[in-house]
């Protein structure tokens, strides 16, 4: 069974590709548009007749079904024929067609729990709004919300139970989160999500920016002048000056003054606050309803700070799954997985052993014709070079789904540096307070870091602390707090980018490699070689490798400096 899931809400448009409950092909169309959070999806389905020759099931998903507002007629008709008109064969096979617009969070939910290789588990997804939610009752005539944090039970193959859904109304309540039923909350408030988003965009970021928050939040003090961040278990939406008019529109000024440790002040505020209150509901979760096994999905659970201090208060019996395209553009997998275990009542179990997912890009030197290269490169020199403080970009394979660059599309440098935060930095043009992860040898990774009960990281989930007798050794990528987001990599995981570690580790004594995206700020990551030499051109990165040609490209503006 061919299955292919179309995630078209308001940003990150993706699709996915399934044989039966495998995943053949997933990209995000910003990969290949490079427009940043494009939610349009046609690049991305012209990229479907590479991988196969028809369809049996074409499934959607979304927020609204008037997402795309210049649309005039059924949404699913426009993806549906755009399919279509790939070739005579997707329209000669035919194909049925599904559409999930209103199940936003399960899709989230289904996401995680079918790449989690769990038989069931607790799911709870937070991001900023999910599906519009219509209630046309008697009490309600007419009113709707949206979904702002769901609570479900999932178990194979494919029953999911809503334990609890909260729906932020644009109406005015009497009382802030009222019951009214089949376990659904609403509230004039706002999600941790939104609470993220809106301080980045009050700070002079973007609404997708969130993670610049959570970086700034390590350099802050607790403000004790500051209100609440909840107030009576939900946000406190006087901090934000929420207007209901519409949950779809927010309006807001928060009071902090124009410098960076009152930015920050409020922002480690809000980590703390926001990440001890969820804590504390995800663990009452657990124990109401006796689940040993928990799946996190939804934007908010990209907070790799979070997700490692809720690690900490777990209990030892419980199995954490975070699902690393907890972004919308994820929920084509979550959709295209759930519809085939609907269909099917297959029960076998699968787990996400990888990310590189993108396009299968086949390359040589004739494609290097007009780019001076050094060639029959080894992996110990280019270790060689790192650890020379050279910043290296590389380039291989499939590219990585989701946000993480996992050493298919990152650029690598030297953790040893103590200002090699501040170098890399000002080559990607990045805001000098953001921190850098690292990626370690799998079986080297706790002498190195405290993970708790984690035996690997391979998703760069988790912000976790660095050994304190380590930090000194890898200054460029320990956070001010003592911490840093971390990939483990083993042979099996990425063989090219697992030797060129264990190279830097022979020279070096250090198992780990300063890794961060192969892109410029405000740029997409790369996606295809010819975007990787624009980037290596346009910027102060010193080489590019390419290990699959054992192949390296100096900076042309290095040779003419020379």
């Amino acid at each position: 069974m061919i299955t292919l899931g179309i995630n078209r809400s308001a940003h990150h448009g993706s699709v996915a590709l399934l044989k039966d409950n495998e995943i053949i092909f997933f990209i995000e169309t910003e990969r290949l548009s490079n427009i940043k959070y494009d939610k349009n999806v046609f690049l991305s389905i012209n990229k479907v007749k590479e991988y196969t020759d028809y369809i049996d099931n074409l499934v959607l998903t979304g927020c609204s079904p008037t997402q795309i507002q210049y649309e005039s007629f059924n949404q699913y008709n426009v993806y549906a024929s755009a399919v279509l008109g790939l070739n005579k064969t997707f329209l000669n096979h035919g194909f049925m067609v599904y559409d999930y617009w209103d199940n936003h969070h399960a899709m989230h939910a289904a996401t995680a729990f079918y790449n989690s290789g769990f038989k069931n588990a607790l799911c709870i997804v937070k991001d900023g709004m999910g599906s519009d939610y219509y209630f046309n009752t008697k009490d309600f005539p007419n009113k709707y919300g949206r979904e702002i944090s769901s609570v479900f039970t999932i178990k194979y193959p494919a029953e999911i139970k809503t334990i609890e859904k909260k729906i932020a109304v644009p109406f005015k309540l009497t009382k802030n989160l009222t019951n009214i039923g089949d376990n659904v909350f609403i509230t004039n408030s706002i999600s941790e999500g939104s609470a993220f988003d809106i301080t980045a965009q009050n700070l002079g970021f973007t609404t997708h920016d969130a993670g610049k928050i959570m970086g700034m939040s390590a350099y802050g003090k607790k403000n004790k002048k500051n209100p609440s961040i909840y107030k009576d278990g939900v946000i406190n939406v006087d901090i934000f000056k929420i207007k209901l008019n519409d949950v779809r529109k927010i309006d807001f000024n928060i009071n902090i003054k124009n410098n960076f440790q009152s930015k920050a002040n409020f922002a480690y505020n809000l980590q703390m606050e926001i990440q001890k209150n969820v804590a504390k509901e995800i663990i009452e979760k657990l124990k109401q309803t006796g689940e040993k096994n928990l799946c996190l999905s939804g934007g908010f659970f990209l907070n790799c700070v979070f997700n490692y201090f809720l690690l900490k208060q777990l209990p030892p019996d419980i199995n954490i799954y975070v699902e690393p395209i907890s972004i919308d553009s994820g929920n084509a997998i979550g959709a295209a997985r759930f519809l085939y275990y609907s269909l099917t009542q297959n029960e076998k179990i699968v787990n996400q052993k990888t990310l590189y997912y993108g396009p299968q890009y086949y390359y040589s030197k004739n494609n290097l014709q007009k780019e001076k290269i050094i060639e029959n490169v080894k992996t110990k020199d280019v270790a060689k070079l790192i650890s020379e403080k050279n910043i290296i970009a590389i380039f291989q394979g499939r590219s990585e789904g989701g946000p993480r660059a996992l050493g298919n599309r990152s650029i690598l440098y030297d953790p040893r540096d103590p200002n090699g935060k501040d170098h890399v930095n000002i080559v990607k043009k990045r805001e000098w307070f953001r921190p850098f992860a690292g990626s370690v040898l799998k079986e080297e990774a706790k002498n190195w870091f405290d993970l708790k009960s984690l035996n690997e990281s391979k998703f760069m989930m988790f912000a976790v602390d660095v050994l304190k007798n380590k930090q000194s050794l890898i200054p460029a990528i320990t956070h001010v707090d003592g911490s840093c987001r971390i990939q483990t990599v083993s042979e099996e995981d990425n063989k090219n980018f697992y030797n060129l570690i264990k190279e830097f580790y022979k020279i070096t004594g250090v198992p780990v490699l300063f890794n961060t995206s192969f892109n410029l700020a405000g740029n997409t990551i790369v996606e295809t070689l010819e975007d990787a030499i624009w980037t290596l051109k346009n910027s102060k990165i010193n080489y590019l490798y390419l290990p699959e040609m054992s192949i390296l490209i100096p900076n042309p503006n290095d040779i003419i400096d020379q």
